[in-house]
């Protein structure tokens, strides 16, 4: 393959969502390589390119202001009030599993994930809601089920650039106070959104 062609396959899966080295050894090779050449390509299109080298994964991010009439190309996607809650869930957990350095993936169950979520559910929340919440965060990338086990997924080291612990600092314990009850005064819509490079989710699937 030639230089121009590994640059455009490399472009070509950073578009797509977020890229592993586990998943794409020869892509990120190149990532890793050709990162210069890269960002010089993205530059006119307002998109930036970030790579974790110490968990091996690369992605996009729209800057912070294009230019005048230039549209963004990845969307600002709102989550809904239970996803948010899960994300939060899923990076502490992460967080914490962090410690046993043994662990070279971090996993969760559907059930573990359920009995999570019930805690900030109102009374009467039906087990299909909370398993929606779950179903969008595995579309969007964050939680990937593992090959042969339907109730188990690997949760994306991606949750960390995502839900940052500034974002936690500034919104997430607070929110999290909220959906258990404890802060009736807090509006959930004031925190629901999340503006990212990898909700890449296009047609069908778009629910801006």
């Amino acid at each position: 393959m030639t230089e121009n062609a590994e640059v455009s396959v490399a472009l070509a899966h950073l578009l797509g969502g977020v890229l592993y080295a586990e998943d794409q050894p020869a892509v990120w090779a190149t990532v890793s390589t050709k990162t210069a050449q890269l960002r010089d390509h993205l530059a006119p299109f307002g998109l930036r390119l970030l790579i974790d080298d110490v968990e091996s994964y690369a992605f996009l991010r729209t800057i912070d202001e294009l230019p005048e009439g230039m549209p963004r190309l990845f969307r600002r996607h709102r989550l809904t009030f239970g996803a948010t809650i899960l994300l939060i869930l899923l990076r502490r957990h992460l967080t914490t599993a962090e410690s046993d350095a043994t662990a070279s993936r971090i996993v969760v169950t559907t059930a573990e994930m359920v009995e999570w979520l019930q805690l900030y559910h109102p009374d009467g929340t039906t087990t299909e809601r909370i398993s929606g919440d779950i179903l969008g965060v595995e579309r969007l990338g964050y939680l990937r089920r593992l090959r042969g086990h339907d109730d188990t997924y690997e949760i994306r080291r991606i949750v960390k650039a995502i839900v940052t612990s500034d974002w936690i600092a500034a919104y997430g314990n607070r929110l999290l106070v909220h959906a258990s009850g404890g802060d009736p005064a807090t509006n959930p819509d004031e925190f629901s959104g999340s503006d990212t490079h990898t909700l890449t989710i296009r047609g069908s699937d778009d629910d801006d």
